[in-house]
């Protein structure tokens, strides 16, 4: 369609001066792009192209309509001329994602309290420490606790070293159990946000399957261009002195 209306201004271009508000063009046929299709030239070769109604007929493409729909769930409905199923998908994506990273956010939260809070009351040194000694600080007072019960239950799980970046010891049960309870939110939050996107693949399932049968109960027939609202190409040709190009605009009517 692009190549149609950029044949369209050169042959205005041609007339050199012309075509003015008052004359009417006489352009080539372009593709069917609506019923009403119609070129309005105005303000110094500036045509705006209508398709504001609707094209009745137009295949649907179900394989298009379910890709649709696994990229983002309701665009497929939306594509099929379902607006209504379209806006519903669409909500509950939204809302998958904005749980996931509120999840993720409160997550990386906590994991920072209980890191500060083990630093304070367990003189812990966080550098370079994984998910797993944080799990040891939790379970044991201390590392000399943490050495030798693994002496006599867990032979084959490596010692830690007997040095200050290793070293922890809680200034109270208290402490260690408050500890505890922060990084147990931490990992619960994870957890959600993982859940979330077991959410957005199960969301996508079922919006691919209720695209399909949308098309079907359609009978691959939609209203083309007015699905999304109706829509305006405004192109403007820029055709003398040194800044010469085209402009193409779309603006849309809610």
């Amino acid at each position: 369609m692009l190549a149609a209306l950029i044949s369209v201004m050169g042959t205005q271009a041609g007339w050199c001066g012309d075509l003015s508000p008052a004359r009417s063009a006489v352009v080539a046929p372009l593709p069917p792009v609506s019923k009403n299709l119609t070129m309005l030239a105005a303000d110094s070769g500036r045509v705006t192209l209508d398709m504001s109604e609707p094209s009745a007929g137009k295949r649907i493409s179900t394989k298009k309509a379910m890709l649709l729909s696994v990229l983002l769930p309701g665009a497929g409905q939306y594509y099929a001329g379902s607006t209504f199923k379209g806006q519903v998908f669409m909500g509950i994506e939204a809302a998958i994602w904005s749980g996931f990273i509120a999840y993720r956010v409160y997550g990386d939260w906590k994991r920072d309290d209980y890191k500060s809070y083990a630093a304070t009351h367990a003189g812990v040194d966080n550098d370079g420490k994984d998910e797993q000694f944080y799990d040891w600080v939790g379970f044991y007072e201390n590392r000399e606790e943490f050495n030798q019960l693994g002496r006599l239950y867990y032979p084959e799980r490596p010692f830690l070293p007997d040095d200050a970046a290793h070293e922890w010891q809680w200034d109270s049960e208290s402490s260690r159990a408050v500890f505890k309870n922060i990084k147990d939110a931490s990992k619960k939050s994870f957890r959600n946000a993982s859940f979330m996107l077991g959410l957005a693949l199960f969301n996508r399932v079922i919006a691919g399957i209720d695209t399909y049968r949308t098309v079907k109960a359609a009978g691959k027939k939609v209203e083309a261009m007015t699905q999304f609202g109706e829509y305006k190409m405004h192109i403007s040709p820029r055709l003398f002195g040194h800044n010469q190009g085209l402009s193409i605009a779309l603006s849309r009517k809610f």
